[in-house]
């Protein structure tokens, strides 16, 4: 039967055993949904409408999400924030339950 996760499977065996970890699935999916949820809310960007905006301006940041000059683009850093802060729990779900090898 031929291998259908291709060399992606292999990096990821491979990365799992340089870690010596084991994650379990139904963390490893809480993670996906956590990951795939918050890119869809953030990444549907209407002007006036989307959530990130919304976010900023509440939070006294709309200024710098509207600034794109001198090389920055303030949407851009939020954005970049959004999704480390979020993949960065989404981490964290994924070993709750990783057992060592």
């Amino acid at each position: 039967m031929p291998d259908l996760h291709g060399h992606a499977g292999d990096r990821r065996r491979a990365g799992a055993r340089a870690l010596g970890i084991k994650v379990h699935p139904a963390a490893a999916a809480a993670a996906l949904a956590i990951s795939f949820t918050t890119h869809y809310a953030v990444d549907r960007r209407v002007s006036g409408k989307g959530l990130l905006e919304k976010i900023a301006t509440k939070t006294g940041k709309g200024g710098f999400y509207q600034l794109a000059s001198h090389g920055m683009n303030g949407a851009f850093q939020l954005d970049s924030a959004w999704h480390h802060g979020w993949e960065t729990v989404a981490a964290l779900v994924a070993t709750t339950k990783a057992t060592t090898r």
